[in-house]
């Protein structure tokens, strides 16, 4: 298993120059065990594994701490205080390693007459497009590589509309690819489907699954959101446990096989374990007390209970086996956060053995877990979300229902705690709160913030919402330190809203970039983040 991904090393950067004016003399002499294009079956494997573990990473792991999931040991400077600059390289990971791979599948689906490997490369390209989109607003689209011409090394950005028509565009193609019968190669003839071992059901399905995800995003585009497509996307979408789209890690492989959460992020140097050793530095020290406080108090009422996951997710302190988390942008130094009810923490908690280390800590950063693209929870927090919009509470608390229990389920919660958190809930009047907007909203986004835990959909939340303290909670503030050259220190209410293109496009394409300072890109809210 640890050499399922030998073939990734022939994928992306020599197959990209590679064009068609070769001569048929050139091909004399060919290596069988070297060959120069590689099947469709083959190149499944490799835009599965560099779309999550090159690009979904990389888009996850400065965005972790603006979610206020992980929280550094020595801040300012760290991405929780938000000093991101042109040295973002999410860019490159999707457009050099991942995307590729995809187009590729696409092209060879095409020509060996097999639909469903076209159908499986646009859905992973949607979603590289998407997290792409998400996290810059207008990106590289038309003038992308597209593994017939040659490329355009100053490509045009488009506008993030144009983007999100283009996805969505992209999903519809797969599905229809998914649908045909003409494949004459299956999609896990080679073993290449480590996602779904060849289930075309659910590809189809995980595609229907981004369509919701997307159509939902436009939540502040009155004009665009339909609660009614979204809901009808949700029915298409993943409808049971074991669904979910993601990507299943090795022990003790390579780089894109072993949980980046665990490992090579710079978490864990294999030398230095003690947590109060001033040289133990990884990028994420411990979990935020904000994380803690959605895992220990109810939505709405901010009344105290201890979710069954907490456990599961992260240790407690080694000193008096509490939960407990760093306030963000303090480190170790500045002590616990605000509590769940907006009170400060204990500032004298700056013992290393006071908190849970992040990596290697539980469900999200242990060696293997599994990091999702999208999941069945998700799905029914979307509908959720529709229904509760269009005014249908009673469909919109059992979507919600479904959504929180999938989650607990899949992280093997007992079939009686889960059923007590759920009393707990209704005890402290979920069904009530379901009739107002806002504290539905609260409820919904607060559980889908536990269950998406690192993934950077979160990110597209809490922007969708402005961060609203209604619905996360009075903890949910800004990072102390926070950076103060771009950030008004005493405006509570300015948050940060995009990223940085990185330099290599800054510098070799100025003119499609534009205006790509801090100040212009961390403050400027995308498309679909204004109404």
């Amino acid at each position: 298993m640890k050499n399922r991904y030998k073939i990734i090393s022939l994928l992306v950067v020599g197959i990209i120059f590679l064009t068609s004016s070769c001569k048929k003399y050139l091909d004399v002499n060919k290596d069988p065990n070297n060959p120069s294009v590689v099947s469709a079956a083959n190149r499944l494997v490799g835009a599965i594994t560099t779309s999550n573990g090159a690009a979904m990473w990389r888009g996850s792991r400065e965005v972790a701490a603006v979610t206020q999931y992980g929280v550094a040991k020595n801040v300012p400077g760290a991405a929780e205080t938000w000093r991101f600059t042109s040295s973002y390289f999410l860019m490159q990971n999707a457009y050099v390693w991942s995307m590729p791979n995809c187009v590729d599948l696409i092209n060879l689906g095409n020509q060996e007459g097999s639909p469903n490997f076209v159908g499986a490369g646009e859905t992973l390209l949607a979603a590289n497009f998407g997290l792409l989109t998400d996290q810059l607003g207008s990106i590289v689209v038309d003038d992308y590589y597209n593994g017939k011409s040659q490329l355009n090394l100053e490509p045009q950005v488009q506008d993030q509309q144009s983007v999100y028509r283009h996805i969505d565009s992209l999903l519809d193609h797969a599905i229809l690819s998914f649908a045909s019968t003409s494949n004459k190669t299956a999609l896990n003839s080679a073993n290449g489907d480590i996602m779904y071992q060849g289930d075309v059901n659910k590809w189809t399905r995980f595609a229907w699954a981004l369509k919701a995800r997307y159509l939902n995003h436009l939540s502040k585009k009155s004009a665009l959101y339909n609660p009614a497509k979204i809901i009808d996307a949700c029915s298409k979408a993943f409808n049971a446990d074991g669904m979910d789209a993601e990507f299943a890690h090795l022990a003790g492989g390579l780089q894109t096989d072993e949980n980046p959460w665990f490992s090579w992020g710079g978490f864990d140097n294999g030398t230095i374990t003690d947590p109060n050793d001033p040289n133990y530095n990884p990028r994420y020290f411990t979990w935020s007390q904000f994380f803690v406080n959605m895992l220990s108090s109810f939505p709405v009422t901010n009344n105290l209970y201890q979710d069954p996951r907490i456990g599961k997710i992260m240790k407690p302190a080694l000193t008096d086996g509490q939960f407990r988390g760093l306030i963000v942008g303090g480190g170790l130094k500045g002590g616990q956060g605000a509590l769940a009810n907006g009170q400060p923490g204990d500032a004298t908690k700056i013992n290393g053995n006071d908190y849970s280390s992040f990596a290697n800590s539980g469900f999200y950063t242990n060696q293997t877990s599994a990091t999702p693209f999208i999941t069945y929870s998700e799905v029914k927090f979307i509908e959720a979300e529709a229904r509760l919009r269009s005014n249908d509470a009673p469909g919109a608390l059992a979507a919600y229902e479904e959504g929180v229990k999938s989650n607990m389920r899949k992280m093997g919660v007992s079939v009686a705690n889960i059923n007590s958190y759920w009393a707990a809930q209704l005890a402290d009047g979920l069904v009530a709160h379901f009739g107002n907007l806002t504290n539905g909203l609260s409820h919904i986004f607060r559980e889908k913030y536990i269950t998406m835990c690192l993934n950077p959909e979160s990110w597209v939340d809490m922007r969708r919402v402005d961060y609203s303290k209604d619905i996360y909670g009075p903890s949910l503030m800004r990072p102390i330190n926070i950076n103060s050259t771009v950030f008004d220190a005493n405006n509570p209410n300015q948050w940060i809203r995009a990223m940085c293109y990185e330099s290599n496009e800054e510098v070799r394409n100025p003119k499609a970039v534009g205006d790509n300072s801090p100040k212009h890109r961390l403050l400027t809210p995308l498309w679909w983040d204004t109404n």
